[in-house]
């Protein structure tokens, strides 16, 4: 797997998220936590995806919602503990 598909749904949304919404998701606020899970939801979208035959006997790569719901808790569980590291006490 080469990611290059991953890599073309991707295209418009290479921005990274901004330092405030950060601090602001790491600290409990709701509504940055709602945009740092619209920001990674392409990609855990794109993680869950999952072989499944339809009808015709085809295969079809669909998302498994109980993999996003796990990988989304990861996410949240992640950034609730992420330590941010201010730069006075990097400069002691």
């Amino acid at each position: 797997m080469t990611g290059q598909g991953f890599e073309n749904e991707l295209r418009s949304t290479k921005r990274l998220l901004p330092y405030p919404v950060i601090i602001c998701a790491v600290q409990g606020d709701p509504t940055a936590m709602d945009q740092v899970i619209s920001h990674y939801n392409p990609y855990i979208t794109y993680l869950s995806r999952r072989n499944v035959r339809d009808e015709g006997g085809l295969i079809i790569k669909m998302p498994n919602p109980e993999i996003e719901a796990q990988l989304t808790s990861r996410l949240v569980r992640a950034v609730v503990r992420f330590k941010i590291i201010s730069r006075s006490s990097q400069v002691k």
